[in-house]
């Protein structure tokens, strides 16, 4: 207990403190309104997906199946997310014309969400895919490329010094190629897809796997 001779000092600042002048409402209530805005600010807008021309397309055809189609141009995760959160019976995603990507990063993210939702992937008869859409590809759990669906792979590819592909395996920076191990180890992918992938074609051209060549790399589970 204070001293008798401290009380009346020891009250009279307790009670100060618990006072608030009206500017200093007006702050508080300021920072809490701004608080409070800022988190649902943030709830809306996680849900929007930036329009970019000619970018993926996600359309949902009813019950549990979804068409993509068109390059995933840097949105394809935040698209995806808003299809799983507005239509939680999806099951499949139907990859119509994915030709690939111009951000990888995005790509890799969208491919670990598909995996993370156990969505199957189709590759429709007439339907075609290609490099870093068959990333994507490969984050469905159930697997199929119908006759007539086309697999496209080749090296990766990115701007290098002055503007200059790099379009090789021996290009490639060391820190990409680890990058797509990993996720391929994350997938159960063999370890040696990889490679396939690079060598089977450089980066200006395309290799249109065989049937033989998606069961041998597991690209396809039936």
């Amino acid at each position: 207990m204070l001293p008798p001779q401290l009380l009346p000092i020891s009250t009279s600042m307790l009670k100060r403190t618990k006072r608030l002048s009206p500017l200093e409402w007006m702050i508080v209530l300021g920072l809490v309104s701004g608080l409070a805005y800022g988190l649902y600010a943030w709830s809306v807008n996680r849900g929007q997906c930036v329009f970019i021309p000619n970018s993926l397309t996600i359309r949902h055809q009813g019950g549990s199946v979804a068409v993509l189609q068109g390059t995933m141009a840097g949105q394809a995760t935040c698209k995806l997310r808003r299809l799983a959160q507005q239509n939680p019976a999806i099951e499949t995603l139907v990859l119509l014309d994915v030709p690939g990507t111009v951000d990888l990063i995005d790509t890799q993210a969208a491919t670990r969400l598909v995996r993370q939702k156990r969505w199957n992937t189709v590759v429709p008869r007439g339907g075609s895919i290609a490099s870093g859409g068959v990333m994507l590809f490969l984050g469905g759990v159930d697997r199929v490329v119908e006759p007539g669906g086309e697999v496209g792979v080749h090296a990766w590819s990115q701007p290098g010094g002055g503007g200059v592909l790099f379009s090789s395996p021996d290009d490639i920076p060391a820190h990409a190629e680890r990058a797509f191990r990993k996720i391929y180890r994350a997938l159960g992918m063999d370890p040696g897809f990889y490679d396939f992938q690079v060598d089977a074609a450089p980066a200006e051209d395309i290799h249109w796997m065989t049937r033989a060549e998606l069961e041998r790399w597991n690209v396809v589970t039936r």
